[in-house]
């Protein structure tokens, strides 16, 4: 781990070098490309009125920790915390050349400090590395950046890490994207593998349970432009094989199939922006929404297992105006209908015990030249219970978490 970490930061001087040595310029086999570093410096301080599960030390908040209770009755998750982090910190490389192949192509690079995983926070991590061949009504891009269900044009303006999840998703792939225009309309085929953003299984979470199943993650989305509105829908599948040989050396080859289904729409007009989205979805465990899959079923003497996935219903909605004073609420919330089929009380995912979930998030944000000085306070509540052998939630009680968010952010772009 220290090696990457050393290996990245080296990587990072090379390009720095390159920018500054050659003044953006660079002559590759006498092909002229132009190099622009971008990015911010973003340090992060909250305050939360309970323990939460979240990721890179809670600065990513998904909800909050349900009651564990000691021998004297008391919660041990209620209590104040506080922390701070300035992890999410990003720099961005932008390549561009003349036209190839009839296209203009832009190369993009970019990366942040949060680390793959929890253990490796302060690690540089990959965010976008793709090719983006533009011609006059088509698109190709080739490398890794947001899974489609995110949408670029659609997602929540709000100054926590998280983004809107687990009310929506947030996860970048390695993909084969294509898009067609037809005026105002457009057109994406997309063909999704998994890296860091991986499903739950048997080992944890991986991206092998996708590579073995052998089937690429498909997207097909419809986006409709006109006047001061977007609005878009879309359907994604994907197939998981959890597992390849059982406890008892039995090969298996059994698959798990999911699908959702999204809309969205956004208003803008002046210094007012209005949009919301709504998914239903199965298995969306890798976009760290709720949800997941149960075991079905399991051999007594193989221990070969079938799968059932979960169904869960997201909806978000923010409302934001301003431009030097900017003022916004988000609202989110999130509804678990169990499994497909009847399971035997077994799951890999997030939030299985949960039945519900809303969020609200009022935040004001102060804007001069490059800096952004932002303050935001979010509610999350989650109701915890039991899941019946359908995956459905029973005898629930609400609990809930307020964090206090302050934010700086110092932009720049040469």
């Amino acid at each position: 781990m220290k090696k990457w970490k050393g290996r990245g930061r080296l990587w990072l001087f090379v390009v720095l070098q390159i920018i500054v040595l050659q003044g953006y310029t660079q002559d590759i086999t006498t092909l002229k490309q132009h190099f622009k570093l971008s990015g911010f410096i973003k340090s992060n301080y909250w305050f939360d009125t309970r323990k939460v599960d979240g990721s890179r030390d809670d600065l990513f908040l998904y909800y909050p920790k349900k009651p564990v209770y000691d021998v004297q009755g008391l919660d041990i998750n209620n209590g104040f915390n506080a922390n701070y982090s300035a992890i999410n910190t990003r720099l961005t490389l932008t390549i561009t050349g003349p036209e190839l192949l009839n296209a203009k192509v832009t190369g993009l690079i970019e990366s942040d400090y949060t680390g793959v995983t929890n253990a490796d926070i302060d690690g540089l991590r990959l965010r976008h590395a793709y090719i983006l061949m533009k011609w006059k009504k088509d698109e190709l891009l080739l490398g890794q950046t947001w899974h489609p269900m995110f949408v670029p044009d659609v997602f929540p303006e709000v100054q926590a890490f998280n983004t809107g999840a687990p009310f929506q998703p947030f996860i970048r792939n390695p993909m084969a994207s294509y898009k067609h225009h037809f005026g105002k309309l457009s057109f994406q085929l997309a063909f999704i593998m998994q890296r860091d953003n991986n499903s739950d299984g048997p080992s944890g979470r991986s991206h092998l349970y996708m590579q073995e199943a052998g089937i690429p993650n498909s997207h097909i989305q419809l986006q409709y432009r006109f006047g001061n509105h977007v609005i878009g829908g879309a359907f994604d599948h994907k197939v998981l094989q959890p597992m390849s040989v059982t406890a008892n050396r039995f090969k298996t080859n059994e698959l798990l199939s999911s699908l959702s289904g999204m809309a969205y729409w956004k208003y803008t007009k002046s210094k007012l922006t209005v949009q919301m989205k709504s998914i239903f979805g199965q298995n969306l465990t890798e976009h760290l929404m709720l949800g997941g899959y149960a075991v079905a079923s399991r051999d007594s003497v193989s221990l070969i297992e079938t799968y059932t996935p979960t169904n869960h219903l997201f909806v978000w909605t923010g409302i934001h105006y301003g431009e030097k004073y900017r003022f916004g609420l988000f609202g989110g919330f999130a509804k678990n209908f169990g499994t497909t089929d009847r399971n035997i009380n077994i799951y890999y995912g997030k939030g299985s015990d949960i039945d519900y979930m809303y969020r609200l998030a009022p935040g004001f944000c102060y804007r001069t030249g490059p800096l952004r000085l932002a303050a935001e306070l979010e509610y999350t509540a989650a109701a915890f219970g039991k899941a019946d052998d359908h995956g459905r939630v029973k005898e629930t009680s609400l609990t809930g978490v307020a964090r206090l968010l302050l934010v700086a952010v110092y932009h720049f772009n040469n």
